[in-house]
């Protein structure tokens, strides 16, 4: 569960690695090899992104709103 600014920065990080990789495995790897190879990578991948949307869902702490507001968008 991701419950920090620091978490979800990390979570979206390899968010991007796992896409890259799919991304990369679809240029090299048979249909079907690719299926086989994706299923569970690709469940994985939903789970962490249901983790980032319940994160981004939530309301931000008083502390998230301090911080957040030292970034320039």
């Amino acid at each position: 569960m991701i419950e920090t600014a620091e978490q979800f920065e990390r979570a979206e990080e390899a968010l991007g690695k796992i896409k890259r990789f799919l991304l990369a495995a679809r240029r090299t790897h048979t249909a079907e090899a690719y299926a086989a190879l994706a299923a569970p990578i690709l469940r994985e991948l939903q789970d962490r992104e249901r983790e980032v949307l319940l994160y981004l869902s939530q309301t931000p702490s008083a502390a998230e709103v301090g911080a957040s507001a030292n970034i320039e968008p």
